[in-house]
Formats: structure tokens, C-alpha cells, sequence
């Protein structure tokens, strides 16, 4: 018989998969726990009861949220619900400002954006570009249709077989652009795919390329046209470039179906005719037809959109300084369109800047990069790593990685550059917790809160959520998991001026829908606080009727208590509560916090301790500032005869509990819960063990 002294004092490892409890040859064993449920690990060491939330309103209907970040100073918080935009100031908790948008409740969540200082642009595949603008005082807010000065134009050009005479050449002017009449059919004239030409009083279109046919009715080579397809110009071509006589000219207004108006873009060299297939009609490539892009993000002082639905693989980069031009020349600052193609030619999902711009495709990640300045001629896109994105979830930016939800939904990746092998990697890191994302239906949604933990907040497929304490520089990616007592709807960060970040988060709380701020000063989940007069032991039930484990407490100085109560219909009553003067209670849901640990190996690898029969003959629990802790289903008994047991202060410091039975080290259970609406914070926990080592 031997006796062992082993201490746990980090869970810098998380919470870990089922499958891995018996990998005692792993240092992560030591470093992670069975369940963390409700807790946060601590980059320092031990763990901590999770921030409750505090209510901060209800808003019906409310889908998503999104940051608005000027500054950390400027910070606003985007509330979106079907056909309506709310502006949310965190710093009054107050709404600046309503606003109709087009969007559909079944768009809102597949929105992408990007955001610089003043703007922010939306985009979704079957809506047109859209944009939030405001003031530089923040007290005016606008959303609008993008309006392009030269917008992306598709690949597949017209160049009709009319002739085309501008009015002007000079950048800047506004010119007509006139079509002569179509030509008559010509028997010896070759005739290609689309021309048009007029015979027997009527306007013909070739189906294909031909020679000496005449048009007929049923003929297969010719159709007649009328209406708009026999018009050279129709209303959809304003926002269209027409490329003649060495210029640009932008289509800015429809006159008839032979003229237009136009600003120039690009000086032409003359102005003269243009005779028939020397002009160039260049459509726009965001369209209903075509689809709209549903990627968008800010790269080197360009506006860039990839992936509609006739060009899924292609992003168009903006002229340098100027996110509505997208002419493209050959000219270093101007704009230019790049195609990303692998062996599956998958469709881009997001994009984000990362030593370049990185696409994330359904297969595959791509960096845009340039050796040098980025232009027309220097731009270059190549594949880095190949394990594919879900596109349900936005990527996170945290330091320098950015977390994405690898395709399938239930793994977590994180994307950074790396030296040594000049290029990116995206090593996994919920390998040991991959249980999380597969028993909850994947992650939808990813948040970064830097401030007080480091916290990577992740909403569950299923309306659960989760924890990743991420600190790269001291070796800790941990998971816990979280359950708010309702469906987490999204979860948004915001920096602030000084001390934690805001973050907030919706949530459904039995067909409610709930504004809420996750906040360390609350222990309870939805909390609000009431004042009660002096002499006053009750209080009116109606607004709390979505919580379904009510929990009470109170704050008096350094003192902490929970609260007995007890319901009646509309009316909850106070159990020995002091009413002698007015005093302010908290109410909200009760926190459930689990701490299960695996049991300690004495052995190392390959030999194993944990078949052998052992008794626990003491433990020592080391708390920072806890009340009410419960070990293996018993409360632990912090205070002595000399506390004052009537104004129990959080205890700090080390609890000693001797005995303990002979069990199989295996089955031996280390589990810590709380349940009351006080502090909770284990630092470490000291097993003295007598293994029996037959």
C-alpha cells in the first residue's frame, strides 16, 4: 500500500471528448476535466462560475446580431430582424435608431458585411449591394442601395452589329451614345450567333452562325424579334459600360431603344462612329438574373465581393481608394477581377484579410497575395490548405488566427501564417473536445470577447452554447460548455473605453424574444434588479413569467446572500428577508455550474494506476472568494464557530475534507456543482490518495 499527493490546478485543456478518458499518456488528461458545465477555465489557473446575463429588453422577431466598431470609443451594436435594422447603443443600453431594410427573416442569418469607420456594406446573393451609413457624430443613420460608379460587369460581353456614335470624349462629361438602324440582310454577309438584321419589314436574330440564308418563319438559323429583344438599349443596361473608341462610358440613363445617356469613365480617343462589332456593351454582373454577391471584405484600401450565383469562384477588387469603381485596366490602382480554381472549382463562402486576403471555399482555403503592390498584374490567388468551410458560420478573428467552422459544421480550425513553411495552416482545435460541436448540431455562430478571459463564445446548432478560453502565448485552448435555460439566437462583442468588453446576446425564453448582457457582475441568468420599500416582502411575478428557475439574491456591502422564496400566482414572497428599510434584490435564472473531474494517474505510461483499488484520505479544495460550494452531492462547510454565519463573506483560502472508501481509482468520483446565485471560484483541488497496489 502506498499513498500518493497529487494536485489539479489548471484546466487549461477544457473539457474533453468522452472517448479520450482513458488517454492517461496525454498531458491534456491532467489538464482537462469529464465536464465543465457553466464554468469558465481560467488562463491563470482553476475555474470560474460562468458571467450571468442581465435583461436589457425585449425586442420581438429579432434574429442576429453584428458589430458596429468605429472605435472602441464609437461602438454600436446592429439588432436585425425581417425588415427592419436597429441601431443599439451598449454604452446607455438605449435604441438610437430604427430603419426599413429589404431583407427577409430567412436572409438575415446568411448576411455577410464588412465595416470601415463610417460604413458598413451587406451583402447577400439575392439582394443588391446595400450599405449602413452614418454621420461622424453618430446621431444620423441611413441605409441604402449601393450605387456603383462603375460596377462589375460579366464576363459575357454583346458586341452588336450596329453602328454607335458618341457625343463627347472628355472624362467626367455626360455623352449620348445613338445606335444606327440595324442593317438589312445581305445574302453574301456572315452572320454570327445573336446579330441582328432587318428583312421583309420585320427584325430578325440569328440562332447561329450563317451564310446566304434568308430569314424565314420556321427556319432554323433565324427568329423574329420585336419589342425589347429587337432594342439595341433597354432599361436594365443603365449601370452598363460601353467600351468604344478606346474609352469607357457608364450608362446612366435609358432615352430609347437606340439611345442612352452616359457619363465617361475613360477618355475616348475620337469622337466618331463606331462602326458595327468595334463597340463593346458590358453588362453588370450583380443582377437578379445573374445573382448578387454574397461575400464581401475590405482588403488594402479595396472593396471586394466574390460569389454569385453565376460566378461562384470569382472576387472583384475595387479601384484603390474608390469602393464604387470597379473599372477594370490594366492600370495599377485600378480594379480587377481574379478567379480562384482548384480541382473542385468549389464556390466561395467567406472572405477575411490574413497575410493577404484569404477565401474560404466549400473545399479549400485561398490567399490573394502579390509580390509587392497589389494590381491587375501582380495579383495571384493559390491554395493552402484543402478541409473546406461550413458556410453558416462567420470566421473569427482572434489575434492572429482566425477561427472557421470546418465543413460539416462540428470542427473548429484555426487559420494563421506561419514561417517556417511560408504559407497557411489551419490545425484543428476541437480535436480533444469534438464532442461538443457533434452532440449539439455543429456551430452557427462564433464571437471574440478579449476582455476580462479571452473568451471565444460559440452558439450551438441546437441553441446551447459554449466557451473556448484562448490564450495562444500560455498554451491554453479550453472548452466548456453553457446552457442559458432558453435557445441562444446570436452572440455579439464590442470593445469599450476601459475595463471588459460588451457582449451581448438574443435569446428565445419561452417565445420570448430577449436582448441580453453577459456581465460578471450577475449571477443569474436574465437578471434584473428590484427595489423593494421599506416594510415590503413581495413583489409582482408578471415579468418574470419566462424564467422557469427563478433564483433571488442580494448585494449589501462585501456580503452576499441567496434568497428563500416561494411563488403564488402573480405574487412571489420573500423568505426572512430584512424589510426594515429599502433595499435592492436581483432576480433571474438560476446558474447550474458542474465540475466533474477525471480521477488523478499515479502511474506513468505504460503503466496505468487506474484498476487498482485506492481511497481518497483527504482533499483539499482551494477557493477564491466561493460560497456554497457542493463536492460529490454534499456542501462543503467553508465557515468556522469564529465567521460571522449571519454576513458570510465569500471565503477565501484552503477546506480540508478527510475520509473517503476504497473504490476502483477508475470509478472515483470528483465532482464540484453550485447552484446558488453567489460567487464561485476553485483554484485548485489536493487529493491525498492510499492506492492498494496488489
Amino acid at each position: 500500500m502506498a499513498k500518493f499527493s497529487v494536485i489539479k490546478n489548471n484546466f487549461s485543456s477544457g473539457e474533453l471528448s468522452p472517448i479520450l478518458s482513458t488517454r492517461t499518456d496525454v498531458a491534456q488528461y491532467s489538464n482537462g476535466a469529464r465536464t465543465l458545465f457553466n464554468v469558465i477555465p481560467l488562463v491563470e489557473g482553476g475555474v470560474k462560475k460562468r458571467p450571468g446575463t442581465l435583461y436589457r429588453g425585449l425586442f420581438p422577431g429579432a434574429i442576429r446580431l453584428i458589430p458596429f466598431v468605429s472605435t472602441s470609443k464609437n461602438a454600436f451594436m446592429i439588432i436585425m430582424k425581417a425588415k427592419e435594422l436597429i441601431v443599439y447603443d451598449p454604452k446607455t443600453n438605449t435604441v438610437k435608431t430604427a430603419l426599413a431594410i429589404p431583407y427577409e427573416a430567412y436572409a438575415v442569418p446568411d448576411i455577410q458585411y464588412i465595416h470601415t469607420r463610417y460604413v458598413m456594406y451587406f451583402t447577400h446573393q439575392n439582394y443588391k449591394v446595400s450599405l449602413l451609413e452614418c454621420s461622424e457624430d453618430f446621431t444620423n443613420w441611413a441605409f441604402k442601395t449601393m450605387v456603383f460608379d462603375v460596377p462589375p460587369t460579366d464576363e459575357v460581353t454583346s458586341t452588336p452589329n450596329v453602328a454607335l456614335t458618341p457625343s463627347g470624349k472628355d472624362v467626367g462629361a455626360v455623352i449620348s451614345l445613338i445606335a444606327a438602324n440595324y442593317p438589312t440582310w445581305v445574302a453574301t454577309a456572315t452572320y454570327f450567333q445573336n446579330d441582328r438584321v432587318v428583312y421583309a419589314n420585320a427584325t430578325w436574330r440569328a440562332l447561329r452562325d450563317n451564310t446566304n440564308v434568308a430569314p424565314v418563319v420556321g427556319s432554323d438559323d433565324w427568329v423574329a424579334v420585336s419589342g425589347t429583344d429587337a432594342n439595341v438599349f433597354k432599361v436594365e443596361h443603365v449601370g452598363a459600360i460601353v467600351q468604344i473608341n478606346g474609352g469607357y462610358v457608364r450608362i446612366t440613363q435609358y432615352v430609347s431603344a437606340s439611345k442612352v445617356m452616359g457619363e465617361v469613365a475613360l477618355e475616348l480617343t475620337a469622337i466618331v462612329q463606331a462602326i458595327a462589332k468595334s463597340w463593346v456593351l458590358k453588362t453588370s454582373a450583380f443582377n437578379a438574373e445573374l445573382g448578387y454577391p454574397k461575400c464581401c471584405s475590405y482588403f488594402k484600401q479595396r472593396l471586394v465581393f466574390a460569389n454569385t450565383r453565376k460566378f461562384p469562384n470569382k472576387l472583384w477588387f475595387s479601384r484603390t481608394g474608390d469602393s464604387s469603381n470597379f473599372l477594370e485596366t490594366s492600370e495599377d490602382a485600378d480594379a480587377f477581377s481574379i478567379v480562384s480554381s482548384s480541382d473542385q472549382s468549389d464556390s466561395i463562402t467567406f472572405l477575411a484579410p490574413q497575410k493577404g486576403l484569404v477565401a474560404l471555399t466549400s473545399g479549400a482555403e485561398f490567399l490573394v497575395s502579390a509580390d509587392g503592390v497589389l494590381s491587375p498584374t501582380t495579383a495571384q490567388i493559390n491554395e493552402h490548405t484543402a478541409y473546406g468551410t461550413y458556410d453558416k458560420a462567420r470566421p473569427c478573428r482572434v489575434g492572429n488566427e482566425l477561427l472557421f467552422v470546418q465543413r460539416g459544421g462540428g470542427r473548429l480550425r484555426a487559420l494563421a501564417y506561419r514561417y517556417e513553411v511560408d504559407g497557411l495552416v489551419s490545425p484543428e482545435i476541437s480535436t480533444l473536445s469534438a464532442h461538443i460541436g457533434e452532440d449539439h448540431k455543429g456551430i452557427k455562430e462564433i464571437t471574440y470577447q478579449q476582455e476580462p478571459q479571452s473568451l471565444v463564445w460559440l452558439v450551438l446548432g441546437d441553441g446551447k452554447a459554449a466557451s473556448i478560453t484562448f490564450n495562444r502565448e500560455q498554451e491554453v485552448i479550453a472548452w466548456s460548455q453553457h446552457d442559458f435555460a432558453c435557445e441562444t439566437l446570436s452572440i455579439c462583442s464590442l470593445p469599450s473605453e476601459l475595463g471588459s468588453d460588451y457582449c451581448y446576446m438574443l435569446t428565445n425564453r419561452s417565445g420570448q424574444v430577449v436582448l441580453e448582457e453577459i456581465s460578471f457582475n450577475a449571477y443569474t441568468d436574465c437578471e434584473r434588479s428590484i427595489v423593494l420599500n421599506k416594510k415590503q416582502n413581495t413583489f409582482d411575478n408578471s415579468d418574470f413569467t419566462f424564467l422557469n428557475n427563478m433564483s433571488i439574491y442580494q448585494i449589501t456591502a462585501d456580503v452576499q446572500y441567496s434568497i428563500d422564496h416561494s411563488i403564488k400566482g402573480n405574487t412571489v414572497d420573500l423568505v426572512d428577508i430584512d424589510t426594515s428599510e429599502q433595499q435592492t434584490i436581483n432576480v433571474g435564472q438560476a446558474i447550474n455550474s458542474i465540475v466533474d473531474m477525471f480521477p488523478p494517474e499515479l502511474s506513468q505510461a505504460p503503466s496505468s494506476s487506474l484498476s487498482n483499488k485506492a481511497k481518497a484520505l483527504a482533499v483539499s479544495f482551494f477557493f477564491y472568494r466561493t460560497q456554497a460550494p457542493v463536492f460529490n452531492g454534499s456542501i462543503l462547510q467553508l465557515y468556522t464557530f469564529g465567521d460571522n454565519l449571519w454576513q458570510p463573506k465569500p471565503f477565501t483560502g484552503r477546506h480540508r475534507l478527510e475520509g473517503g472508501d476504497w473504490d476502483d481509482l477508475y470509478d472515483m468520483k470528483l465532482t464540484i456543482t453550485h447552484n446558488k446565485p453567489l460567487p464561485f471560484h476553485l483554484q485548485a483541488i489536493a487529493i491525498e490518495l492510499s492506492i492498494n497496489e496488489r
